[in-house]
């Protein structure tokens, strides 16, 4: 037999006290906005008899009547004086209360699911909220932040994980989270790891973020021959380029032979200019020095010029003192007797006037021919050291990849903490070339304690001709100057997987080798050997040159 149902409604409105006569209801928010289907027919009861309307959370009056709390709160506060609508009797605040009775008769009615007619279930009122925290059709709000849309609780994961357009989902490529509405653009347009066709339709695909590096290798970008440094002028397509440089490497090593003796003719005529510039220097030198003597003369006839001049200011003086006692005595005989002979005295003391400016503009003369002269020789100096300092770079230069090292004033250089870096050597007149690197106080975990040796391949211009990576080993030595020979050594063979051993691509590559060598006691206070001696050491550097061809 199918029980009566019954409906109230205007939950929405119910008004919610946290204080004062009309008491909150913990279900208050559960109901709002929810329509209550009951499976019995209510009874009068619990019928508000003023709004006709559910009397879900009951409060009593002093005169026995149960209203709603909505229209229990519309007495208490209307300004005038409220009556019961039933015995017309006077409505005291402190006179209402919840009635409890009520409200458990209330919470112990059967209803329907609020969610029905799609859910089936039946419940109390009082179970109604623990019903709704598993109910399959309880409708709520979509999690992705952006998405508004209400769901019932069975579609909610679905939409969330696989419908909504504010879901958050890995790109397939660089595994980094976007929104789904996002992910397609940033995989066309801006993903690094996505492959995209070669931008010089070379046929490959190629990542994205790799296009650059692709572009250093890719056989259809046009590129230099890498002997154009040494005359070659063919420019193509890098895989065409490649063969050109396979199939003319004779003529290729021609060019790199022809530019060697280019260079040693080169250097050869520099070593003769700078013969030259020695001679011109000790002319320049001989040149300077005369003109110190001339100067020096100059400055003593401007002294005694200067002298000079005094004093004739001083006779000046006396006779211009004498020339006006003579013009009181000028009517005398005497007087004119005496004026040719100091008109005479006039004459000879402008001469030397004369003679003396004449000396001053001479002495200024040689003053600017001493200035220009310095110039040049100061200019000639500077040409002449630069001249030396090559000179001393290529006479110090080995080609049979050895290094002897000589590194002067140890005690400043190692308080100083400053590196300090070896002329270049080479393993053969076209092989490669490298360099030593010093840290007299010590570099990473032998800072302080020890002097670290390293080892560095530089850009050299045969690379493109020798075979990489780097394979030799090298040995570093200390060397004992007591004579002992007791010298302190270390080898190591290259790692071909290192950076450090490739072909380099700029003026060094990382260096390599000992942050440990010696430690600065073992150094400096040696017992059967002198590794500093004049504040001086000598460090020593072999390159295994087994199994390299000559070019």
């Amino acid at each position: 037999m199918a029980a009566e149902e019954n409906e109230c409604t205007g939950l929405a409105n119910f008004t919610r006290q946290n204080s004062g006569v009309v008491k909150s209801w913990e279900l208050e928010p559960v109901l709002a906005n929810r329509t209550l289907r009951f499976v019995a027919k209510l009874e009068e009861q619990f019928l508000c008899p003023a709004c006709g309307g559910i009397v879900l959370n009951p409060h009593q009056t002093g005169c026995g009547h149960i209203f709603c709390a909505q229209c229990i709160r519309k007495f208490i506060d209307s300004s005038d004086i409220s009556k019961c609508p039933i015995d017309n009797n006077l409505i005291k605040s402190e006179e209402v209360f919840q009635d409890n009775c009520c409200k458990r008769e209330l919470l112990n009615l059967e209803i329907y699911c609020t969610n029905s007619p799609e859910c089936p279930h039946r419940t109390t009122l009082s179970n109604l909220q623990e019903h709704l925290k598993t109910c399959q059709y309880e409708p709520l709000q979509c999690t992705n932040i952006g998405c508004t849309k209400m769901l019932a609780r069975k579609d909610l994961m679905e939409h969330i994980g696989s419908i909504c357009t504010f879901r958050i989902e890995l790109c397939h490529h660089c595994k980094k989270p976007y929104l789904v509405s996002q992910l397609l653009d940033h995989e066309k347009n801006t993903c690094p790891d996505v492959e995209v066709e070669c931008p010089n339709k070379c046929s490959q695909m190629i990542k994205r973020n790799k296009l650059k590096d692709h572009a250093e290798e890719c056989p259809e970008v046009e590129t230099d021959c890498v002997y154009k440094k040494y005359g070659c002028s063919v420019r193509d397509k890098r895989g065409q380029v490649k063969v050109h440089e396979y199939t003319e490497f004779s003529y290729h090593v021609l060019l790199v032979l022809e530019s060697n003796s280019k260079l040693e003719k080169q250097v050869k005529h520099l070593q003769q200019d700078m013969v030259l510039r020695q001679g011109e220097l000790k002319e320049r030198n001989l040149q300077v020095s005369n003109l110190d003597r001339e100067v020096t003369r100059c400055d003593q006839t401007l002294s005694a010029v200067q002298r000079s001049m005094e004093e004739q200011k001083e006779h000046i003086s006396r006779v211009q003192q004498e020339l006006q006692d003579l013009r009181s005595v000028l009517g005398t005989e005497l007087g004119r007797d005496e004026l040719p002979a100091l008109r005479n005295s006039l004459d000879s003391l402008r001469q030397q006037v004369a003679v003396t400016e004449s000396l001053r503009e001479h002495l200024g003369a040689l003053e600017k021919s001493c200035q220009r002269h310095s110039r040049l020789l100061s200019i000639h100096a500077e040409q002449l050291q630069c001249n030396e300092e090559r000179f001393r770079q290529l006479e110090s230069t080995s080609y049979d990849g050895k290094l002897i090292w000589k590194v002067r004033d140890y005690r400043r250089k190692k308080e100083a903490g400053i590196p300090l870096t070896s002329p270049p050597f080479y393993t053969s007149r076209s092989g490669y070339k490298l360099c030593a690197r010093v840290y007299l106080g010590g570099d990473s975990k032998g800072r302080g304690t020890h002097l670290s040796l390293y080892i560095l391949l530089m850009r050299g211009d045969f690379d493109s001709l020798l075979p990489w990576p780097f394979r030799q080993s090298v040995t570093m030595t200390l060397l004992d100057q007591s004579g002992a020979r007791s010298h302190l050594s270390s080898s190591f063979t290259p790692d071909p997987a290192s950076d450090s051993f490739r072909r380099p691509d700029s003026d060094t590559n990382v260096a390599t080798g000992f942050p440990r060598f010696v430690s600065h006691d073992d150094l400096e206070t040696a017992r059967n050997a002198v590794y500093i001696r004049d504040d001086t050491l000598f460090i020593r550097i072999r390159v295994d040159t087994t199994g390299l061809e000559d070019l």
